[in-house]
């Protein structure tokens, strides 16, 4: 496996892994911060901000923030709270899809 796709796999296993902890949160959603923090807890992430991942899932339509003012690269500043769409339920529920870049 080259370095480009590892570094895919590490992206797809971050994503699956924010979803993931979205499903458990209350009413679907968790506060950015407390994904950061669990993220790096297991050694997934060594950077708090994670506004790459929240921007891939953000731009599938997957996830949103309940503030309209929160962005993903304002998120972790401003710690906002991330839930699942009803189009990102639908996707956890159908098992994704192998093409999304996400693995659940």
């Amino acid at each position: 496996m080259t370095k480009f796709e590892e570094a895919g796999r590490a992206n797809a296993t971050i994503r699956g892994y924010i979803l993931r902890m979205l499903v458990k949160g209350r009413q679907h959603s968790l506060m950015v911060r407390r994904i950061s923090n669990d993220l790096m807890k297991d050694g997934l992430v060594s950077d708090p901000d994670i506004w790459e991942p929240l921007k891939y899932l953000t731009d599938m339509g997957l996830i949103e923030f309940t503030d309209v003012r929160i962005t993903p690269y304002t998120a972790y500043e401003r710690d906002g709270v991330a839930r699942l769409t009803t189009k990102g339920i639908r996707f956890i529920e159908n098992g994704g899809d192998d093409e999304a870049g996400i693995d659940l």
